[in-house]
């Protein structure tokens, strides 16, 4: 089966230091990938670059054809991409926000069709948010505006979701939550998602790519990849492992 997505060879430079080097990755149809790594490692830059919001070295492919190959409308409507943030500049409302997520399939010549109205309604319920559709997003707290950038991303229905740090500023239900909206979105495409929760990560996702200085130095299972030596030699931190009703989780224990 083609990959959703796949990177080859790819490498990002900012104002001539590497920042991304040689990464290699793909990400199936039906996944949820967790993308994990200290800070500075890499993890924004490499999304924004699998995005094309950012010039790459290497190849990039989605859904079989070459990244470039798209035009800005086109890729937009294959890849739904959540920044971190949630900053918003202007006081309007909440629906208005999540409705942005329909712009690539607009009609430059009607209003919202059936299909945009549908699917507004259909990421406020699935994000949590429908009561909040009249609120105005300068009234919301940190959380909250976090939910409704998630909204606006699954409004987009496109196949490849990338995501920074979804479960920034949310507290552990709502982290859940979110985490349980992904997987939902990955039965119609796939995710990728920076991750510093190691054990939402680990809990959440079906393989773990581990990135250190602008590297991907492992990749596999959320047990295999938690359980091995890197995380303390990448994160700097002593793990122990728990027993848990569906298996085991390695979690960070103390800095080393």
């Amino acid at each position: 089966m083609t990959p959703l997505i796949a990177a080859v060879g790819v490498s990002v430079r900012l104002g001539g230091r590497l920042v991304v080097d040689a990464a290699s990755l793909t990400v199936a149809a039906g996944e949820v990938v967790a993308l994990i790594g200290p800070n500075g490692a890499g993890k924004t830059t490499l999304l924004r670059a699998l995005a094309g919001l950012l010039p790459a070295e290497g190849h990039i492919a989605l859904q079989g054809h070459e990244l470039a190959s798209y035009s800005q409308r086109e890729r937009a409507r294959r890849i739904a991409y959540l920044p971190q943030g949630h900053v918003f500049h202007w006081p309007v409302s909440v629906a208005s926000v999540v409705a942005l997520g329909r712009h690539p399939h607009a009609d430059l010549f009607s209003g919202a069709s059936e299909k945009d109205r549908a699917a507004v309604q259909d990421a406020l319920h699935a994000a949590g948010i429908a009561d909040l559709a009249d609120r105005a997003i300068s009234t919301l707290s940190g959380g909250e505006r976090a939910r409704v950038a998630l909204a606006r991303a699954l409004t987009t229905q496109a196949p490849m979701l990338l995501a920074d740090e979804p479960t920034a500023s949310l507290d552990p239900r709502h982290q859940l939550v979110v985490m349980a909206l992904l997987r939902k979105a990955a039965r119609t495409g796939a995710v990728l998602a920076v991750v510093h929760d190691l054990l939402l990560a680990a809990r959440s996702a079906d393989r773990i790519l581990m990135m250190d200085r602008g590297r991907l130095v492992v990749e596999g299972p959320p047990a295999q990849v938690l359980a091995g030596k890197q995380v303390s030699e990448v994160f700097g931190v002593d793990t122990v492992t728990l027993a848990t009703g569906d298996g085991d989780v390695t979690i960070p224990w103390r800095p080393l």
